[in-house]
């Protein structure tokens, strides 16, 4: 797991509604500090020195109680039992830390050491940090939070109507048989945008739980189809040697600088990282156009896809070529009449605007 995933799910388990989050609350109205251990293990048992093992069910109010000592506390994974409190913890001291404070640096000595959550709170500070490997992150105002999430939300609308308006014009490149391998490239680019985004969303939506709900429902709205969208235009251009794994690897390491040249994005479909064939005449094979043929089942389309080579070839086909390789006539003239109002649909939005 990569380290935006694990951050999106170290958030989860501390976001509003959590019964964690709750006894964290408690504790930082109290003006308490704690050390909080979220998993238990032979590693977890081997740091433990003296405390005392308490084996109860967890509950917001206990954890509070317990935070009152200055010892670390220690949950187990889901976070339904507090198994000890009170407790030192001896932390190997080949891991490092740059905290300053001894609890903050012990927390993140112990989330390094042990790969499970560990949450710092600072009662002076009034700040909750969280470690976990070689993360770590603090928790910010909820305010704060909420603001940034609607400022993100803006964007991630921004980038969907620019993205919306692009594949709109590739569908007619495709439709003219025009498509050169820049506008391929363009566009990939513009779905690697919306994705970097959307991760950016995830944390938001992590960190706030139940706060978060109507954000949710806007950024599940935007991306609506979205990715699936982005899995048929792979279809249409990538190398068949490659797999989508492969290439969202590829593009997930690409830096803030890369992500804006349009040859890294061909060199990620296969087609090799020189701008000079940028110009190249490129044929889609037609799994996005036909998509959005609603008469046209998945199956009609590989069936298509597999008998011709693009979706040049698609559109020559004559009915009795096409009745040849079992197609019905129903879906033979969606066909022809879907790829002729998808056109027209397009070209009559632009004309509107």
């Amino acid at each position: 797991m990569d380290d935006k995933m694990e951050l999106v799910e170290m958030l989860a388990q501390v976001s509003p509604g959590t019964t964690l989050r709750n006894g964290i609350d408690n504790i930082m109205d109290g003006g308490f500090g704690a050390l909080i251990i979220v998993g238990y293990d032979d590693e977890i048992e081997k740091m433990i020195d003296n405390g005392f093992a308490i084996n109860c069910e967890y509950t917001p109010e206990r954890l509070y109680e317990l935070a009152k000592m200055d010892g670390a506390i220690v949950l187990d994974e889901s976070c339904k039992n507090i198994i000890y409190a009170n407790v030192h913890l001896q932390v190997n001291r080949k891991y490092t830390s740059e905290e300053s404070g001894t609890r903050h640096r012990t927390a993140e000595r112990a989330g390094k050491q042990t790969s499970k959550l560990v949450v710092a709170i600072s009662g002076r500070k009034k700040l909750v940090s969280l470690y976990k490997g070689e993360l770590k992150y603090i928790l910010k105002n909820m305010s704060r939070i909420i603001e940034d999430a609607n400022q993100a939300v803006k964007t991630l609308e921004r980038y969907k109507y620019v993205l919306d308006k692009f594949l709109d014009n590739l569908t007619i490149l495709e439709l003219d048989d025009l498509v050169t391998l820049h506008d391929v490239s363009l566009a990939l680019q513009r779905f690697e945008m919306l994705r970097r985004i959307e991760m950016e969303m995830k944390n938001y939506i992590s960190e706030l739980g139940t706060d978060g709900r109507l954000i949710k429902l806007q950024y599940k709205e935007l991306l609506q189809g979205v990715f699936e969208e982005e899995r048929e235009f792979l279809n249409d251009y990538m190398s068949e040697k490659l797999t989508y794994e492969e290439i969202h690897n590829s593009l997930k390491v690409l830096s803030d600088v890369e992500i804006l040249k349009e040859e890294n994005f061909a060199n990620a479909l296969g087609y090799g990282k020189n701008y000079a064939i940028l110009d190249k005449e490129i044929k889609a094979k037609g799994y996005r156009v036909l998509g959005k043929i609603t008469r046209l089942t998945a199956k009609d389309i590989e069936k298509l896809t597999t008998e011709y080579e693009t979706l040049a070839d698609i559109q020559e086909a004559s009915q009795e070529e096409l009745l040849d390789i079992k197609m019905s006539k129903i879906k033979i003239k969606a066909l022809k009449n879907g790829m002729q109002r998808l056109k027209f649909m397009i070209e009559l939005e632009r004309e509107q605007k």
